[in-house]
């Protein structure tokens, strides 16, 4: 799912992510009752395995 490299940490891959997530709301204009659900979607799951990620190594 995630393109990160070798030396990034699941925080910095969370935080990446959300920032794509940001990135992607503030660029979508739903005004016209359009929603990028399937961008937004991937970017979540992205977002939640970076977390879990770091869940896993601090357990």
């Amino acid at each position: 799912m995630s393109s990160s490299s070798a030396s990034s940490t699941p925080a910095s891959d969370a935080v990446a992510a959300n920032e794509r997530i940001r990135a992607l709301v503030d660029a979508t204009d739903s005004s016209d009752g359009t929603w990028p659900a399937e961008a937004y979607e991937v970017l979540l799951l992205e977002w939640a395995a970076a977390l879990h990620e770091g869940v896993d190594e601090a357990a």
